[in-house]
């Protein structure tokens, strides 16, 4: 595994599924968002909720919890995981 993983040039990981079955790319949640303006013509720009949480939504993670995936964790060197709230790239 060690090749297969430190050779990818990039892993997947269905960090939102529960366990090796379940699927990962689902809806997610709409943020809550504010629209806002800078003067009465100005192009509008988004104030959103913040999401970004690594610990809780990767490494606290359902699937993190299994062994295997420690492997991944260590020999990837660029790694996107997909996750109830948003997407992460990592690159080591």
């Amino acid at each position: 595994m060690e090749t297969v993983f430190s050779s990818a040039y990039c892993v997947l990981a269905a960090s939102r599924a529960h366990n090796q079955t379940d699927g990962f790319l689902h809806p997610r949640r709409e943020r809550d968002c504010v629209m806002m303006r800078e003067g009465p013509r100005g192009p509008p720009f988004y104030i959103c909720e913040d999401i970004d949480d690594f610990d809780l939504h990767v490494l606290n993670g359902h699937l993190n919890k299994k062994g295997w995936v420690l492997q991944e964790h260590a020999l990837a060197r660029r790694t996107i995981f997909f996750t109830e709230r948003q997407t992460y790239w990592l690159l080591s």
